[in-house]
C-alpha cells in the first residue's frame, strides 16, 4: 500500500507542550483552591463591581517556599518543652507564639492558629504575631482574617516589608491592581533592594499589558538579587515572546542557578523550537533529558521535530514518540503522532490502532478521529478491492 493517508505538521504539533502567557505552567500556586474561593468571597463583599476571575498566579521563589526539614516527631520534642514552660509562665505570650511556629511547622494548624491568637491577647502590640497570624490565616484560606492581621501587623509596623509585600500579593491574585502597586511600592520605599518587590512589580505589569515596564521590574529583581531563579525565567519567556535571542541568556542564567530544574532547559528549547533552529531545539531537549529523562514533553517535541526535519529521520521520531508513552501511557497526543509515524513505516493496522487508542482517550481530539475514519475507510475500501 504505497498511497497513504498524511496528515499536516499542525496536526502533531498541537500535542507539543509550549508557553502561553510568561508564567510558570508547572509551578505550586501559592494559594490553594479552597484560598482562591475565600478570596473570591471576600472580595466579592468588599466591591460589587470588581472581576472576580483570577489573575495569572505569581511563581514561588525556588528558595522562598521554606520547608521545615524537621520531621513531625522531630518538632515534637521542642512542643513538649513548650508546653511545659507555658504551664510554668502562662502569662508569656512569647511562648504561645514559639509554639504556634512549631504546630504550623508540623502542619497542625487549629492548635497554631489557637496559640498565635492567643498570644496576641496577651500582648496585641507584637507586628511579628500578627504577621505569623496572616500567613497561617493565608495558608489555611481564610483571607479576610488573613488580610486584617497583615494591616495590623503593617499599623504596628509601617516598615514590615514582607506584611507589605504579602498583602500586594493577595491583591494582585484578585486583580486590584492599583492596591497592589500601592503596597508593593510601599515596601520598596523602606527597602529599595529587595528583588521580590520588583519581580512582584513585574508580575503585576504583565498582568496589565505594560510588557516593557514588566521586563524593566525582572531585570531590576536579578539586579538586586542575582540568584532571583523565578525572575530570569521570566525574562527568557518575555523575551521569547518578542523572539529576542536574549531570552537564551536569560534560560541560561536560571540553568546555573539551579542545574537540576527542567523548566530552564525546557524554555530555552522551546525558543529554540519557536524559531526555527530544530538542531539547538533537539541539543536543548537533550540536555533536558539528562536531568529528567521520563518528561513526556521533551521527548514528545523531540519525535515532532525528528518528524519535521528537512530530512524526517521517523525512526529517531517513532522512539521518541514511544518514549513519551512509556512515561505516559494516557498521552492521546503520543498516540496519534506515533501512529503518523506507523503510516511512514506502511503499517497501517498499527497506525489505526493508535489513531483509535488517541480517540478513546480523547474523544475531542479531531486530528485524530479524523485520521481513524480516513483510514479505516481506506483500509475497508483496500479489502473490498482485494475479494
Amino acid at each position: 500500500m504505497n498511497s497513504r493517508p498524511t496528515l499536516s505538521p499542525a496536526s502533531i504539533s498541537a500535542g507539543i507542550k509550549g508557553r502561553g502567557k510568561p508564567v510558570r505552567l508547572d509551578s505550586k500556586a501559592l494559594i490553594n483552591p479552597l484560598t482562591w474561593a475565600a478570596i473570591i468571597i471576600f472580595f466579592a463583599t468588599a466591591s460589587c463591581s470588581h472581576d472576580n476571575r483570577k489573575a495569572q498566579p505569581l511563581p514561588p521563589r525556588k528558595d522562598s517556599v521554606k520547608v521545615s526539614g524537621e520531621a513531625p516527631d522531630t518538632l515534637t520534642p521542642q512542643i513538649n518543652k513548650l508546653n511545659q514552660l507555658i504551664t510554668s509562665e502562662p502569662g508569656n505570650a512569647d511562648l504561645y507564639w514559639r509554639r504556634g511556629k512549631l504546630e504550623e511547622a508540623a502542619k497542625n494548624y487549629s492548635p497554631a492558629l489557637t496559640d498565635y491568637n492567643h498570644a496576641i491577647r496577651l500582648d496585641s502590640l507584637k507586628a511579628t504575631y500578627y504577621y505569623n497570624l496572616a500567613n497561617l490565616n493565608f495558608t489555611i484560606g481564610q483571607t479576610r482574617a488573613a488580610k486584617d492581621a497583615y494591616l495590623h501587623s503593617i499599623a504596628l509596623d509601617a516598615k514590615n516589608t514582607d506584611a507589605l509585600l504579602r498583602l500586594s500579593e493577595l491583591y494582585f491574585y484578585v486583580k486590584r491592581y492599583t492596591d497592589a502597586f500601592d503596597y508593593v511600592n510601599r515596601a520598596i520605599k523602606v527597602n529599595p533592594y529587595i528583588g521580590k518587590a520588583y519581580f512582584l512589580k513585574g508580575m503585576i505589569y504583565l498582568e496589565t499589558k505594560d510588557t516593557a515596564r514588566a521586563i524593566s521590574s525582572m531585570q531590576t529583581a536579578t539586579e538586586q538579587d542575582t540568584k532571583y531563579y523565578d525572575a530570569y525565567i521570566q525574562l527568557g519567556l518575555l523575551l521569547t515572546r518578542k523572539r529576542n535571542r536574549l531570552a537564551v541568556d536569560y534560560f541560561n542564567s536560571a540553568i546555573s542557578i539551579d542545574p537540576g530544574d527542567r523548566e530552564a532547559y525546557y524554555d530555552k528549547a522551546m525558543f529554540y523550537q519557536s524559531a526555527g533552529d530544530n538542531e539547538k531545539a533537539i541539543n536543548a531537549y537533550l540536555d533536558l533529558l539528562q536531568v529528567d529523562s521520563t518528561y513526556k514533553y521533551a521527548l514528545y517535541n523531540l519525535g515532532y521535530l525528528y518528524y519535521y526535519l528537512d530530512k524526517p529521520d521517523y525512526k529517531k521520531a517513532f522512539i521518541y514518540f514511544n518514549k513519551a508513552l512509556q512515561s505516559d501511557s494516557n498521552y492521546s497526543y503520543a498516540y496519534f503522532s506515533r501512529g503518523n509515524c506507523y503510516l511512514q513505516f506502511d503499517r497501517p493496522e498499527k497506525a489505526l490502532a493508535d489513531f483509535d487508542h488517541a480517540v478513546r482517550l480523547n474523544p475531542g481530539f479531531t486530528p485524530a478521529s479524523d485520521a481513524y475514519r480516513a483510514l479505516k475507510r481506506k483500509l475497508s475500501n483496500s479489502a473490498a478491492a482485494g475479494r
